[in-house]
């Protein structure tokens, strides 16, 4: 797309989130145009979907994901058919943060906490779960976590603060570094400018369950989502186009969308990937239901599985596709000039 908005500290939809710590990417690549340099593409990460441990007692009565203006909620109701109480490991990924090689993605989080970037927690029959992390920090493809803390730099391998702290390593540091695939060297044609981190950052939260025998136990996971966020204008019909299979665009929202573009005017598009995985691979697992809240009235909302009965509704309902693992949902504000 060749219209993209400059990057926003937008932490969930519709809001600005002023008080949050907000970390970016945003030193820009070597680009083709002025206009890419300055303005890298702010891309979507995804959470992975719950995992569980097992258990013959075990059943799943229902799921839903709920996409609001405060964050992303995966609502999970877990039973224990059986007469003894169950006590089961459960986790979640963190989205795998690195690097933009080429300076054109920028990513903007909940928080600079390396364990828990999205600000995620858990509750079961709504009491808080303390959740434990496990950190992997890899360079080809090994665990570098001690290397990286031994030089004091950030283990979020990208932001202002990281770019700061490779800035002030020594020479011998970054060379004993680079020899590990954990940074890349300084270039030497623009030797003011900081080495570029190439580990990926990995997290894992888990925590244990436990479900009373004979009860349905309903379990939250909330966080901030990391999202994408651009403006589409005139001239980017055909971006509108390449949208709609990954949409599933009915030809009368497309027509919509369109329409404001060859007038002149342009829509600002929310753009994220969602986990829709169930928690579990052996045991029956009910649909999937999704709900959207849009920001504002005159946005459109676009997945695939929509019931579109209830698109001009404030809050859009559907059915996650059983078939995938991921699902994309874009909403489209109308920009105000």
């Amino acid at each position: 797309m060749r219209n993209r908005a400059k990057i926003r500290s937008i932490a969930v939809i519709g809001v600005l989130l002023a008080a949050a710590p907000a970390l970016a990417q945003t030193r820009p690549g070597p680009a083709d145009t002025a206009e890419t340099a300055s303005e890298p593409t702010q891309s979507s990460l995804t959470v992975g979907a719950l995992q569980i441990g097992s258990a013959a007692t075990l059943a799943i009565d229902g799921m839903a994901i709920s996409v609001g203006p405060d964050g992303i909620t995966y609502s999970y109701l877990f039973k224990n058919t059986g007469t003894a109480e169950l006590s089961l490991m459960a986790s979640t990924a963190m989205p795998e943060l690195q690097a933009s090689a080429d300076g054109d993605e920028t990513w903007v989080l909940k928080s600079n906490d390396p364990e828990n970037p999205v600000g995620l927690k858990v509750t079961a029959a709504g009491v808080a779960i303390p959740t434990k992390a496990e950190v992997r920090a890899e360079a080809l493809g090994l665990d570098r976590l001690a290397e990286i803390k031994a030089e004091h730099l950030p283990l979020i391998p990208f932001g202002p603060e990281t770019d700061k702290a490779l800035a002030a390593l020594s020479p011998e540091a970054a060379d004993r570094l680079a020899a590990l695939g954990i940074i890349s060297p300084r270039d030497p044609a623009e030797p003011k400018a900081p080495p570029t981190a190439d580990w990926s950052l990995n997290a894992v939260l888990s925590w244990r369950l436990v479900l009373p025998p004979g009860k349905v136990t309903p379990l939250v996971v909330k966080f901030t989502p990391v999202k994408g966020q651009y403006q589409i204008a005139k001239g980017d019909e055909e971006d509108l186009d390449d949208m709609k299979d990954d949409l599933c665009l009915k030809p009368q929202v497309l027509s919509t969308l369109q329409a404001r573009l060859k007038s002149g005017s342009a829509w600002k598009v929310t753009d994220m990937t969602v986990s829709i995985d169930g928690p579990s691979d052996w045991v029956d697992k009910p649909a999937l239901k999704l709900s959207v809240a849009k920001p504002r009235a005159e946005a459109i909302v676009a997945f695939c599985g929509m019931d579109e009965k209830t698109a001009n509704r404030p809050t859009i309902l559907g059915i996650a596709p059983d078939d995938e693992d991921e699902i994309r949902i874009v909403i489209f504000e109308p920009e105000v000039k």
